[in-house]
């Protein structure tokens, strides 16, 4: 499985190292703790020091006597609970004699030269002998009994090196957590700004960071605030320039009314082309009036309960009356009853753009199919053209102000490619949500989900409207 969190390999990747260091440090400590305990008392520095130890033995004795022997030999044993033995050169016992193996290794000592030693095992415990001379020049045997065979330092028992290995992985947990806890801030912000809060900001979230990630939010909200300064002059232009068009468009109707009466019948043709593009031009500045208010949010959504139903039956009406001229047809396939919070005025605005977009896609002698169903807590309204469609890589941004399709969508239809954003932002604006894609027997179904309002009754019963009467009302 492909690791894909940047916090995961952090937190894997550190806490692998942290545990091979571990077994690293292990392995070093077995294999130096692999050699018995014969072994590494027959060579090395262990083998020297016990050489040592029986020379001050054999010293003490001579030096002391018998109870200052004893009282090394006390003290030895409590402090390395090593049993201590002193021979003269005959195999006579000069202190207590000892027992199991002890007699053995003293006689296999007498045969050997003093420079030698040797060691044997008897019931798991080692015995070492060695014959060594006093100060006075005398021989001496001596015999040490070791208290257990070597062991494994203590540090590196298994519930010890689980423990470790645990500790690391809590220490690469928050270390991980630490590094990638502001990129998952960075990354909601992103979020929220790309789904148009450009107030989001990054720093407020880092704290007193000092690092590079925290040099990069603060170049992320410096980009966010040039952005955000951008777009506010773009709508405050657009708005502006609006504004200013829709005292010269009144002039200019006044003018052409005058021009009308005063001018010759040759003259009507071209009266008429500036009628229509008049007419095109003023329609345009009031879409860009309304998607500027959208956009600024100062349309406020009415909590009055439309009748969602209704309010499609007579938007259907309206378009089927105006695209029967054009061979074209509006119907509702399905209807049911659905309630929703908002304002109807703003509703049919956004509903009205995406069927007489479809209207005007959808081919000569075909219909616009339309269907509204209640789903779950959500009123489903489908618009579905039979016209040439929209690329796939251009779906994601039909909804965006002034974008237009190069095939088979261009001027020549009649749009300015505000339509769609109009509808877009008036179904944002009530809590929904409104996609595209390519129906499968061709043409666009346009989709849009609003919530609907809270304590409505389904009926069950779809108000399907299927009669000529009510195709022909309009």
């Amino acid at each position: 499985m492909t690791i894909r969190t940047l916090f995961l390999k952090i937190f894997i990747w550190f806490w692998l190292a942290a545990a091979g260091i571990i077994g690293v440090l292990v392995l070093m400590a077995w294999l130096s703790d692999a050699q018995t305990l014969p072994e590494r008392i027959t060579r090395g520095p262990l083998s020297e020091v016990l050489n040592l130890y029986a020379d001050s033995i054999a010293r003490t004795y001579e030096q002391e006597g018998i109870q200052g022997l004893e009282q090394f030999i006390r003290k030895s044993t409590k402090d390395t609970s090593t049993e201590v033995y002193l021979y003269d050169n005959d195999g006579k016992a000069i202190t207590a004699p000892g027992n199991d193996n002890i007699p053995d290794v003293v006689k296999e000592v007498q045969t050997l030269q003093q420079s030698q030693r040797i060691t044997r095992a008897f019931l798991g415990r080692t015995t070492w002998g060695k014959m060594v001379a006093g100060p006075s020049g005398k021989r001496y045997i001596v015999a040490l009994r070791f208290h257990a065979p070597g062991v494994r330092p203590p540090l590196f028992t298994t519930s010890r090196i689980a423990a470790m290995i645990l500790t690391a992985g809590v220490v690469c947990y928050l270390l991980a957590l630490y590094l990638t806890s502001p990129l998952k801030k960075l990354k909601s912000t992103v979020q929220a700004f790309a789904q148009g809060n450009l107030d989001a900001r990054v720093t407020p979230e880092l704290g007193n960071r000092k690092d590079e990630l925290a040099d990069l939010g603060r170049e992320f909200d410096q980009m966010a605030e040039r952005i955000s300064t951008l777009i506010a002059s773009q709508k405050r232009l657009l708005a502006d320039i609006s504004h200013e068009l829709r005292s010269p468009l009144a002039r200019l109707s006044v003018a052409l009314e005058l021009a009308r009466k005063n001018s010759p019948p040759l003259a009507t043709p071209a009266l008429n082309r500036i009628e229509q593009e008049s007419e095109r031009l003023n329609e345009m500045v009031g879409q860009l009036l309304a998607l500027t208010r959208l956009e600024s949010g100062a349309e406020r959504v009415p909590a009055e309960t439309v009748l969602l139903e209704e309010l499609l039956q007579q938007i259907v009406d309206d378009a089927n009356f105006e695209a029967k001229p054009l061979r074209k047809e509006v119907r509702i396939v399905e209807l049911e009853k659905c309630r929703v919070n908002g304002s109807a005025e703003l509703l049919r605005s956004g509903i009205e753009n995406v069927i007489r977009n479809a209207v005007r896609y959808t081919a000569v002698g075909t219909s616009v199919d339309v269907a509204l169903q209640w789903k779950l807590e959500t009123a489903e309204l489908s618009v579905r053209d039979r016209g040439p469609g929209v690329p796939e890589t251009e779906l994601a941004h039909i909804f965006e102000p002034f974008y237009r399709v190069s095939a088979a969508r261009d001027r020549a239809s009649g749009g300015v490619g505000l339509g769609l954003s109009i509808a877009e932002r008036t179904v944002k604006l009530h809590g929904g949500c409104i996609e595209a894609r390519n129906a499968e027997e061709g043409g666009l179904l346009v989709t849009i989900r609003l919530p609907l309002a809270p304590n409505s009754h389904h009926n069950g019963q779809a108000q399907a409207a299927f009669s000529p009467a009510s195709l022909a009302s309009g």
